[in-house]
């Protein structure tokens, strides 16, 4: 990244003040879309500042910062960060990774042995504290997947380390509850919502295990950098391809990319 602004001030080095969030991964953040505008940009503040709340951080993020910020960075068709600690509120813009092969080709997830907890209240916001998913995402990486998939205590199908997950079966769409230990993803809930909306399949939210995957019609993740992207293998099997995913796809560009 060629600059970031660190507490309202543009800058080309990391001028950081070390607080809980340096020391303790007392944090959150958001990694927003930005096209022309920020996609879901209310969402993101929602979810930012309820994570401040959870972590008893007396700040809040502001859409005329955000906006402003965009602007100083220059950010259009990038991934805006924003991270914000007790005493930092830092924004940085990079280019987004994926590539049209990328949708061409789908991903392949490895299931990762860590598991996740529902009940610690850190699982279900984006805090600083995020090296379970770094980790494992590397180690898959390495590998030669795209992505890691974790399930939670129960053996129940979890999210992903940068994604949630849907399967198709028998034309219904399925995707874990967010009681299962996952983050409520800001595409997960359009997506949901779309679905719901559109009335041309239903969708279920519950708890699933991993054998549901392996059996599955179809199966796609989303996040807000990616959007839809089908998954074409889970460790070594390989997983059927869906209409329904494409139509998803299509679905969620049409109304948010292209519109």
């Amino acid at each position: 990244m060629d600059c970031i602004i660190v507490n309202g001030e543009k800058q080309s080095h990391k001028n950081i003040k070390l607080d809980s969030g340096f020391f303790f991964g007392k944090g959150v953040f958001e990694t927003i879309h930005v096209c022309e505008k920020p996609i879901f940009l209310e969402e993101h503040l929602n979810r930012i500042n309820y994570g401040m709340k959870v972590l008893g951080i007396n700040k809040e993020v502001l859409k005329e910062d955000v906006l402003s910020n965009i602007s100083l960075l220059k950010c259009k068709n990038k991934a805006l960060k924003i991270m914000v600690s007790e005493e930092n509120t830092i924004y940085s813009c990079r280019d987004i990774p994926y590539t049209v092969q990328d949708y061409k080709n789908g991903f392949s997830l490895k299931v990762s042995d860590v598991k996740r907890n529902p009940y610690s209240n850190m699982t279900y916001i984006k805090s600083f504290n995020y090296c379970d998913n770094i980790l494992e995402r590397e180690e898959a990486l390495k590998e030669g997947y795209n992505e890691v998939l974790f399930l939670n205590v129960h053996d129940k199908i979890a999210e992903g380390s940068i994604s949630n997950i849907f399967f198709i079966k028998d034309n219904v769409i399925y995707t874990p509850k967010v009681q299962c230990g996952l983050l409520k993803g800001i595409v997960r809930d359009y997506i949901i919502s779309e679905i719901e909306h559109d009335g041309k399949f239903c969708i279920e939210q519950g708890e699933f295990e991993l054998k549901e995957l392996y059996d599955a019609d179809g199966i796609f993740l989303t996040n807000s950098l990616l959007g839809v992207i089908k998954v074409k293998r889970i460790n070594d099997v390989e997983i059927k391809e869906s209409a329904i995913t494409d139509y998803i796809e299509f679905l969620y560009k049409k109304s948010i990319l292209y519109k």
